[in-house]
């Protein structure tokens, strides 16, 4: 009897000890108040000890803190949504000022040009256009001058002076170029050179003078051939207008589309290619699927 008189006061001493430790004081005066008068034996209203130390829960939200919580993360989520909105709208303006810029800068070179093409009379050679990829700077042939010998990528000498003194005025901005060849559609009698290698070589005869003038060689980011593939007088495909050399002065985005279309430095289609051919593999280029519908259906 006196063994178990002493275990159930070391068990009535510990659970003292348990429940001083586990509630805060403000509860530890909760329960000496609802001590006083009342019974454990008589349902006296004291709340169960396992809702001891815990807050009042309503709704399955605390009364005070979580709803503050609550109104706390409704107020973080707003400021975030708020600095997202701001973001969005200052790129959307730097986009547009980068816009307005290019397009003014593009105005100005074009006036550049024009001066340059009036001081050497050969306004009726030259035509330009603001599209949405740049500046579109056609030079062209005219019954009264030429810009090439004819069947011959070998360059007239006012030509190649015009091209000089443009030189300085595309250097003037960070814009890369694409020089492009036309012919008229007057065929060779023989097919060992065509309009293809006439039209490419002269392309690349304007891309050399340009050069030789002090233009970086990394300004130039393509040469193209179309022969007669794009006449501008298709009413007269011999006529002399079809003959000319195009210049796209490209902007910004127009570059970086050409550079994600080809993949930069061959990095997409060369480098992987190479790799394999020095690990001994067979090359293997992975094509998207094409539907190919004929002209029946």
């Amino acid at each position: 009897m006196a063994f178990a008189d002493f275990t159930l006061a070391m068990m009535a001493l510990f659970m003292t000890l348990w429940i001083v430790n586990s509630v805060s004081k403000k509860d530890r005066e909760s329960i000496v108040a609802a001590l006083h008068g009342h019974s454990i034996f008589n349902g006296g209203g004291i709340a169960p000890l396992n809702n001891l130390g815990k807050k009042h829960i309503v709704n399955g939200t605390n009364s005070r803190g979580n709803k503050q919580g609550a109104n706390s993360d409704k107020v973080l989520s707003a400021r975030v949504d708020e600095d997202s909105a701001k973001k969005a709208l200052d790129t959307t303006k730097k986009m547009a000022l980068l816009k307005q810029k290019s397009v003014r800068e593009l105005g100005e070179l074009a006036t550049s040009i024009n001066d340059i093409a009036l001081r050497a009379h050969m306004e009726s050679n030259l035509e330009m256009e603001i599209v949405p990829q740049g500046l579109r700077i056609l030079i062209k042939d005219n019954k009264n001058r030429s810009m090439f010998e004819r069947g011959s990528a070998k360059i007239m000498p006012f030509f190649s002076a015009l091209l000089t003194e443009l030189t300085p005025i595309f250097d003037s901005l960070d814009n890369k170029i694409i020089i492009t060849g036309h012919t008229d559609a007057m065929q060779y009698k023989q097919n060992a050179y065509n309009n293809w290698n006439l039209s490419g070589d002269r392309a690349l005869s304007a891309r050399r003078v340009l050069e030789q003038a002090g233009m970086p060689t990394d300004k130039v980011m393509q040469v193209s051939a179309m022969a007669d593939q794009m006449l501008l007088d298709t009413k007269d495909p011999t006529g002399a207008n079809n003959r000319r050399i195009e210049i796209m002065v490209l902007t910004q985005s127009a570059s970086d589309t050409l550079y994600q279309f080809f993949g930069a430095q061959g990095e997409k289609i060369v480098k992987p290619i190479a790799s394999q051919l020095e690990a001994g593999e067979k090359p293997h280029i992975a094509l998207p699927a094409l539907k190919i519908q004929n002209k029946h259906g």
